[in-house]
C-alpha cells in the first residue's frame, strides 16, 4: 500500500514538474517564437496571442481569427486579441463591428497604443473632435513622445473653431503634455489669426500657468504685435498682482522675484559674477527694492529685463537709485530699446562710485511704428575688459510717466 501511494504521489510530481517547466518554456517562448511556446503549451495566452498578431502582419486573416478567437478563450479580460479580431474585421468590410471591437479592447487594454491610434485616426476622419481629443490625449499620457507625431493633427483641432472646445476640455485637466503642446501651436506655421482665438480661450482655464503661454507671447512680440501680447498677458497675471500694472509693472519690486509673471513683468535670469536679488532696505519706496551685488570680475550684466507697451510720444523714465563702491570702466545705464528691431531709444547717465539714494530721470521718445519696447539695465560694454564690476547698486521706484509738451511754448 505504501509502494502504491509512494508510486502516486511520485507521479503527481512529475506530472506538476513538467506542468510547471511546460509553462516555464511557454512563458519564455511567447513573445521570441511564439509557435515553439504554443509546442510546450497550446493554450498559452501570450503567446496565441503572438501568433495572431504575426499572421495578421503577414495578411492571413482566417489565421489570425483563429489565433485571437483562442487568446481570447485563453484570457478574457486581455483586450489585445479583440485589437486582432477588430483588424480582421476591417478586412472584410465589416466597419461597424471594427469600430465595436476596437473600443471593447480599449476598454480592456486601456494602455494598448494601436488601439488607441485607430480610434484616433477613425475620430479624425469621422470629424469627432471630443473623441480625437480623447484619444490624442491617452496616446500622449501612454507616450509623450508621440507629441512630435501626433502635433498637426492637434494644432488642426486648436485652429478649427468647431473642434477647439473639445481640445480646451482637454487641456483643463492639465495633462503632461499640456506645455509641449502649447509650446509646438505657438510656433506651427498657421497664421497668428489663426491661433489667437484658441489661446484667447485658454483665459477660461486658470490653472493653465504663465510659463506654458510665454511661446505664444513671445511669437506676437516677434512679429510686432506687443499690444495683442501684452493683452493676452494681463488676462492671464493673478488678481492679486493687478495692483502692480502699470506703465512698469512692479516698479517698487514688491512682488517676489520668483512669482514674477513672465515677460512684462521684471525678468531676472541667474548670471556668473553678480548676485541680484529683492530686499527690504531703509530708504525705499514700500518694502523691498531691487539689489545687485558684483564680485569684481568680468560680468557681461544686461540682466534685469521687462517688456513694456507704450503708445507713441513723450516719455520719461525716473528711479530711485543707491550705490555702494560701485567701480567699473562703463557703469551701469537703463537702456530703452525698440522691439523687436532692438533699435536703442534712449540710455541713462551711468550709474557709478558711493552715492546715497537719490532720484533719477531720462527723457525719451517712442516713434510711430515701435508698438514694443525693452527697458533693460546692462553694462554699455565695448569690449570684454569693460565688464569689470564691483560694488552694489540698489533700485526702486522705477515708473515711466508721459511727457505733456505746452504747445504754447513749443511756439
Amino acid at each position: 500500500m505504501k509502494k502504491t501511494l509512494l508510486v502516486l504521489a511520485l507521479a503527481v510530481l512529475a506530472f506538476v514538474a513538467w506542468r510547471v517547466l511546460g509553462l516555464g518554456m511557454a512563458d519564455h517562448f511567447a513573445r521570441s517564437d511564439p509557435e515553439r511556446a504554443l509546442a510546450w503549451r497550446s493554450d498559452h495566452p501570450e503567446a496565441l496571442l503572438q501568433s495572431a498578431l504575426r499572421h495578421a502582419d503577414a495578411k492571413d486573416w482566417p489565421a489570425a481569427k483563429a489565433d485571437a478567437e483562442r487568446a481570447l478563450r485563453a484570457r478574457p479580460i486581455d483586450g489585445r486579441p479583440l485589437r486582432v479580431l477588430a483588424q480582421v474585421a476591417e478586412q472584410g468590410g465589416d466597419k461597424a463591428r471594427a469600430l465595436m471591437l476596437y473600443r471593447q479592447a480599449a476598454t480592456l487594454a486601456p494602455r494598448d497604443l494601436p488601439t488607441r491610434a485607430w480610434l484616433l485616426q477613425h475620430a479624425l476622419e469621422r470629424r469627432d473632435a471630443q473623441e480625437a481629443a480623447t484619444q490624442m490625449d491617452a496616446l500622449l499620457r501612454l507616450q509623450p513622445e508621440l507629441l512630435e507625431q501626433l502635433q498637426p493633427q492637434a494644432n488642426l483641432l486648436a485652429v478649427t473653431p468647431a473642434a477647439r472646445a473639445a481640445l480646451l476640455n482637454t487641456l483643463a485637466a492639465a495633462p503632461p503634455w499640456r506645455a509641449a503642446f502649447l509650446a509646438g501651436l505657438a510656433k506651427a506655421a498657421y497664421p497668428v489669426d489663426a491661433i489667437a482665438p484658441f489661446f484667447a480661450a485658454l483665459k477660461h482655464t486658470p490653472d493653465t500657468p504663465m510659463a506654458e503661454i510665454d511661446p505664444w507671447i513671445a511669437r506676437l512680440r516677434n512679429e510686432n504685435r506687443a499690444l495683442q501680447a501684452y493683452v493676452t498677458w494681463v488676462n492671464r497675471i493673478p488678481d492679486n498682482q493687478r495692483d502692480a500694472l502699470g506703465n512698469v509693472f512692479d516698479g517698487g519690486f514688491e512682488i517676489a522675484q520668483e512669482e514674477q509673471p513672465g515677460v512684462f513683468a521684471w525678468q531676472t535670469p541667474v548670471v556668473p559674477g553678480a548676485t541680484a536679488y529683492w530686499s527690504a532696505n531703509r530708504g525705499t519706496v514700500g518694502e523691498n527694492s531691487y539689489v545687485v551685488e558684483f564680485e569684481g570680475r568680468r560680468t557681461p550684466f544686461a540682466h534685469l529685463n521687462q517688456a513694456l507697451v507704450l503708445p507713441p510720444g513723450d516719455w520719461q523714465l525716473g528711479w530711485r537709485a543707491k550705490g555702494v563702491r560701485l567701480d567699473s570702466p562703463r557703469g551701469l545705464v537703463w537702456q530703452i530699446r525698440c522691439d523687436p528691431a532692438g533699435t536703442v531709444l534712449a540710455e541713462s547717465v551711468p550709474m557709478l562710485g558711493h552715492f546715497e539714494w537719490r532720484e533719477q530721470t531720462l527723457a525719451f521718445s517712442v516713434p510711430p511704428g515701435c508698438e514694443g519696447q525693452q527697458l533693460g539695465l546692462r553694462i554699455p560694454a565695448r569690449i570684454p575688459a569693460e565688464t569689470v564690476m564691483n560694488g552694489t547698486l540698489w533700485l526702486d521706484a522705477v515708473a515711466i510717466t508721459p511727457v505733456y509738451k505746452n504747445s504754447l511754448n513749443a511756439e
